[in-house]
């Protein structure tokens, strides 16, 4: 029997059950029955926010993220945008972003020793899921409280903890774990490629390059240093093969600093830093709106930095808040010890 032979009811059911966007628009192009099918909006919008529910869900942490306004309190819940075309370009948005770290996560989870790599695997849809929704958790507490209005000296000033703890204490203990989780991987991205100490850009030199001596690069001029700068020159080494300048971020202590303030970025704009010094894919700055101008010889470590200080001086020396927030919000519940977050971390193993 052929497909355009089933009544309109049966493609219907068909189309409500795609799991991608994209692969319902192509069904879409095949014919002009099914380009009819979803010319009228009441048919075409549900179709299309089901297969997002599939693909991206769960859509209704995603909406909170493109509906956030700084005006608003995250915690409070809002009645839901009517569907549009226009809700769901952003949601694919956010929605493309969420995936990428689940393409991710096996690589950061399952790293180290022999053993690890030789259990890694890809992600099951439901791991998959609570991958998409820890990261839109995490993205929302990001917009919300990392940002300039909320600078270091006011991070534990009782009003401010408390409108942090309000947002998640609407999620059960295994979530936040599953946010902790998701921050570890978040981190993993920021040391080994994002922001490198300068022994591991060593020891990359070193299994990359075996004795070859190491190129010392003064900072660019013209650019504003980072306030956990070495006064004397990092270590640096060209990768010559991608025409690219790595650069060590200091030493353990400096470096630690610098990791607590690049974790404020939302999963948005780390991925956008990952995608650009791993892949060399795209611009930075598109997502938010921010174009940084880098070139093929700017290190990764300058543009890195440039793209840092189109966010404003709050950003400098001022660590991020989701971890002692989850342990804020543990020790209300009795819940662990003085070792909550580690505890909680482990309670909350996305791919459990």
């Amino acid at each position: 029997m052929l497909l355009q032979s089933l009544p309109n009811e049966t493609l219907l059911q068909i189309l409500h059950s795609i799991s991608s966007v994209q692969d319902v628009l192509s069904l879409t192009l095949t014919s002009h029955r099914f380009h009819n099918l979803l010319s009228r909006p009441a048919q075409r919008l549900p179709i299309l926010f089901d297969a997002a529910e599939r693909q991206f869900g769960p859509l209704s942490s995603a909406v909170a993220v493109v509906t956030h306004y700084p005006s608003q309190f995250p915690h409070i819940p809002r009645p839901s945008p009517p569907k549009s075309l226009s809700l769901l370009k952003q949601i694919l948005q956010v929605g493309q972003v969420a995936n990428a770290w689940a393409d991710l996560y096996p690589f950061t989870y399952w790293r180290g020793t022999e053993q690890d790599c030789a259990s890694r695997r890809l992600l099951r849809e439901h791991e998959r899921y609570r991958v998409r929704r820890a990261c839109y958790r995490i993205w929302l507490y990001d917009l919300a409280f990392h940002n300039a209005n909320f600078r270091r000296y006011t991070r534990l000033q009782p009003p401010v903890v408390r409108s942090r703890a309000a947002l998640l204490r609407a999620w059960p203990t295994r979530e936040l774990g599953e946010l902790l989780d998701f921050q570890s991987m978040m981190r993993a991205v920021l040391e080994l490629f994002v922001c490198p100490s300068d022994g591991a850009v060593i020891h990359r030199h070193k299994e990359r390059y075996g004795e070859m001596p190491l190129v010392n690069l003064s900072h660019p001029p013209g650019l504003k240093a980072h306030r956990y700068d070495h006064s004397s020159s990092t270590y640096t080494h060209p990768a010559y093969h991608h025409h690219e300048i790595w650069e060590g971020w200091g030493g353990d202590v400096e470096w630690y600093y610098v990791v607590e303030d690049m974790l404020k970025l939302h999963p948005g704009q780390l991925m956008e830093l990952y995608d650009f010094v791993v892949n060399g894919k795209g611009k930075l700055g598109m997502m938010d709106g921010m174009m940084t101008t880098t070139t093929t010889t700017t290190s990764h470590k300058a543009a890195v930095k440039a793209f840092v200080a189109r966010l404003g001086e709050w950003f400098d020396n001022n660590g991020e808040t989701l971890g002692e927030t989850v342990t804020f919000v543990i020790s209300e519940r009795g819940e662990g010890g003085e070792e909550e977050e580690e505890d909680v971390r482990g309670w909350g193993d996305l791919v459990l």
